[in-house]
């Protein structure tokens, strides 16, 4: 049993192996929610401002929103719907926009768009009582929907390798490794690598389902159509929103993620009023792939307190 307060848990583990009609909304302010009722793979529902977001809707019982990260697409969440699904949850996840099936256009490239979409999706679908469960940009994500539209409707909270500021600065050092004002632009268009080479190889088990490193979708995605969006992720700081999520939360990280510091996940854990920290030994920025299992189990824990 963990402790709740800012703990950090370090643990070492392997893994064992709808449709709505296309509608531009213009300057409606509603979602078109009709036709979302549907349950199954690559359901559609139409944003306010007009966007085709596509997901997944499987299982019946406690409902759980799964937020990939910046590339990524649901599926990114392989090694957990199922298993979720058999363990009696209701699995939501996004395709969000500009990623996977979802409509990429060039407007709304913003955090808070995206965190919009995720709260029309919960009430669109009526939902209640949600575990939001983010992976890195998937986080951020959640973090401007808990800003523009407060916390109704959600019951936990699971942030995956995500630092709430990713812009190193005189106040601040705990953002993405190497990331600073002087060399933004050189990394927020990728000609300047950033973070640290610290990722360990992929396990059997992740290679089988996702390839090797070198068929990452990161490498194949299209960063310059997105260009806007990534200036808006890189330079938000949503540090004064943690202290504001009272809802039950886990912070995870991996001891080998190239971009961020334990002692910032640490100190993210020990920001939310109920909170705890879990660091796997044996990942790096994806403990849900390199230590799926350990990390299904201990989710399933949280998810029964």
């Amino acid at each position: 049993m963990h402790d709740l307060g800012g703990e950090v848990i370090c643990v070492s583990g392997t893994a064992k192996d709808r449709t709505g009609k296309r509608a531009y909304a213009g300057r409606t302010c509603q979602a078109n929610t009709q036709g979302i009722k549907m349950a199954g793979k690559n359901q559609t529902f139409i944003a306010s401002d007009g966007v085709r977001i596509v997901y997944d809707d499987e299982g019946t019982g406690p409902v759980i929103m799964l937020v990939h990260g910046y590339s990524a697409d649901k599926n990114y969440w392989h090694f957990q719907k199922d298993f979720l699904v058999q363990s009696g949850y209701r699995i939501i996840a996004i395709d969000q926009r500009n990623h996977g099936r979802s409509d990429r256009p060039l407007f709304g490239q913003r955090m808070s768009r995206h965190g919009l979409d995720i709260k029309e999706l919960i009430v669109g679908l009526k939902l209640d009582g949600v575990t939001l469960i983010g992976h890195s940009f998937g986080v951020n994500a959640i973090l401007a929907m808990f800003s523009l539209a407060g916390f109704d409707g959600v019951s936990r909270f699971v942030a995956v390798d995500q630092s709430p500021k990713i812009m190193n600065d005189e106040t601040w050092q705990w953002g993405i490794k190497g990331v600073s004002w002087a060399t933004f632009w050189d990394q927020v268009t990728f000609r300047t690598p950033f973070g640290q080479d610290l990722e360990p190889a992929r396990p059997p088990h992740v290679r089988e389902v996702f390839g090797e490193e070198t068929e990452d979708p990161f490498d194949g995605y299209d960063h310059r159509h997105v260009a806007q969006l990534l200036v808006d992720h890189f330079v938000t700081d949503w540090r004064d929103i943690l202290p504001q999520i009272r809802v039950p939360s886990w912070i995870v990280t991996g001891r080998h993620t190239p971009y961020y510091h334990l002692e910032g996940m640490q100190w993210y854990a020990q920001q939310l009023p109920n909170a705890y920290l879990t660091c796997y030994e044996n990942s790096g920025h994806d403990p849900a792939w390199y230590d799926a299992e350990a990390f299904n189990a201990e989710l399933l824990a949280f998810l029964k307190r």
